[in-house]
Order: C-alpha cells, then structure tokens, then sequence
C-alpha cells in the first residue's frame, strides 16, 4: 500500500468528484449516438406527387467515445475509488493529533474547526467590543415652559450626551492578540500534519489525467 499525504488525499479526492460530475454531464449531453437511433422518414410525396420520399438516419457528434456500459463500469469504479479513499483518509485523521497547548489536544478536523472558531471569537465578538471608545456628543432636546400668558410653549436647548465605557477594554484587547496567536500556531501545526505521508492508498488514476485519458481506458 503506498501512502500520500492528506493534501494529496484531498486534491485526489476533488479530482474524482470533478471526474465524476464531467462523465454524469457526458452522459445527458455528449454522447447521443451511443442512445439514440433517430430515423427521419421524409414523406415528400403526400405533399408533392412528383417528390421522391427519403429516409435518413440522423447522425451525432459525440463528445467522447464510449458506449452506455462501459461508461458505467468506469463511473461505479470511480465511486468507489472515492469511498475508499474517504475511508483511508477518515483512519488517517485518527492518528493525526494536534497539540493545542500543554493539556489539550485534539484530532485534525476539531483543531481546524478550534482556529476557526478562535478568529471568529476574535473578530466577531472581542473586537468590537475592544474598540468601543467613550464619546460625548451634544443633542438637541426640547423643553416646555409657560409664557406670560399662562400657555405652555416649547423651547429647544442643547444636551450634551457623555456616554462612558463601564468595562476594561485593555483584557479584550490582549485576548485578540492571545486568540490569533494560537490560532496561527495551531494552523502550522495542521500544515505539518498535512504534509506527512500520513494516508494509505493506491491512487488507481492520477489526479493530472483528463477527462478523455480515462475515457481511453475504458471505452
């Protein structure tokens, strides 16, 4: 069994769902004369007596060269090259342990999942709260008073409007810088642990072949 690193796994893996999705558009809208025989039979002479009628067999341009049961055979291989290689990558995943920091760890997925969720807590929440300042500002307000006649009349005056921050940014500040540090520190770690020849399997295809180079191997 030879073995390929999970960044392999996973371009190998995207090529056969592109591989995959190529050969299902092929069959709706590539491959006509390997599913249909279409017969024209012309009746010119019901319309002119002197016509002669003709029949024609209507001709296809296929895409690619392969018929209806091979194209199957190669789509069934092709997905179950994929399940297995999901499989191989899933036993891989196992074994892959990140250290976060001295008492925890965790497998590949949560790690990525954990750096995400970091820079998310980071930037979504922590920032803005961080970068609330304190203001004032002034406003316009309305009063009322009575006049000399006794009527309650408006009058407009200026409010300044001073509104303080009641919690201690500085924490929320550090926090960012403590969050993103691990988070980079834990996306080093993923890219090691990506690039190890972690995963065991045999590609049956390349990842570099062309639709057609497979095609070839089956039709």
């Amino acid at each position: 069994m030879e073995k390929m690193t999970m960044k392999e796994a996973g371009r190998y893996a995207n090529f056969l769902d592109r591989t995959i999705d190529e050969l299902i558009c092929l069959s709706n809208y590539g491959m006509d004369s390997r599913i249909y025989s279409i017969t024209e039979n012309h009746k010119k002479s019901a319309s002119y007596k002197d016509a002669v009628d003709e029949t024609v067999e209507v001709e296809f341009e296929d895409d690619a060269e392969i018929d209806v049961p091979n194209l199957t055979i190669l789509l069934e291989d092709l997905f179950l090259e994929k399940s297995m290689l999901a499989e191989s990558i899933a036993e891989a995943k196992k074994d892959l342990i990140i250290k976060i920091d001295d008492n925890k760890s965790m497998n590949l997925d949560a790690a990525l999942e954990y750096a995400k969720l970091l820079r998310r807590f980071s930037e979504s929440y922590l920032r803005p709260l961080a970068n609330r300042k304190d203001k004032k500002t002034k406003e316009n307000r309305t009063g009322y008073a009575f006049n000399v006649e006794g009527n309650q009349t408006p009058y407009i005056y200026e409010a300044e409007v001073i509104t303080t921050i009641i919690y201690d940014t500085k924490p929320l500040s550090e926090k960012i810088k403590s969050n993103n540090y691990l988070a980079d520190r834990i996306s080093e770690k993923i890219d090691m642990a990506m690039n190890l020849q972690s995963v065991d399997f045999s590609a049956k295809f390349s990842y570099l072949d062309r639709c057609e180079d497979i095609i070839n191997q089956y039709k």
